[in-house]
């Protein structure tokens, strides 16, 4: 092949490329959309970590976790709309603070967005299992209000890879 037989092919490369760009950037701008849940006042609430029927998960050092949603990214597609990313803030992870003997704690928060916690799955005496918090409690939020975040723990028949020992409160076989 010559170089001019090269030309043409590269050419129309190079004018299909030039014509795709604006049309992406087009598309791109108008398919996001980000929702933000209001800001409140600086409130304090009580989470309350329960299991099951309404266990209190006392004293937890590691499992008990709450987050905040803080806003919303929309991806729409063509005759579709998807969910993009979901921010979130950190209230309280096992730890932050010892939780007393009815699965409390206060914390702050200084958002409308609901509280929850995302499924997690944890090996505990050789065994898996999948805590699910469930519904997220929306806000907004009133002083002294008690958020109960009631986890589901169900077995699951999967390896584990490395095992850690029962909380004090843990009641499963």
């Amino acid at each position: 092949m010559s170089q001019t037989e090269k030309i043409p092919a590269r050419l129309l490369r190079r004018s299909l490329r030039l014509l795709a760009w604006p049309m992406l950037a087009l598309v791109s701008a108008a398919c996001t959309s980000t929702t933000r849940h209001p800001a409140s006042e600086p409130t304090q609430v009580i989470l309350r970590f329960t299991y099951d029927d309404g266990k209190p998960m006392r004293h937890d050092q590691y499992m008990a976790n709450a987050r905040q949603q803080t806003y919303i990214k929309r991806c729409s597609k063509i005759g579709s709309t998807s969910v993009c990313d979901i921010g979130v803030e950190i209230l309280y992870m096992g730890g932050d603070a010892t939780l007393d003997a009815n699965g409390e704690v206060r914390v702050t928060v200084r958002s409308t967005g609901p509280i929850g916690d995302t499924p997690t799955s944890r090996c505990i005496n050789g065994k898996s299992y999948v805590f699910n918090s469930g519904d997220w409690i929306r806000g907004p939020f009133s002083p002294g209000q008690v958020i109960e975040i009631r986890y589901r723990i169900s077995e699951v028949k999967m390896a584990c890879p490395t095992s850690e020992d029962a909380p004090p409160w843990w009641d499963k076989g």
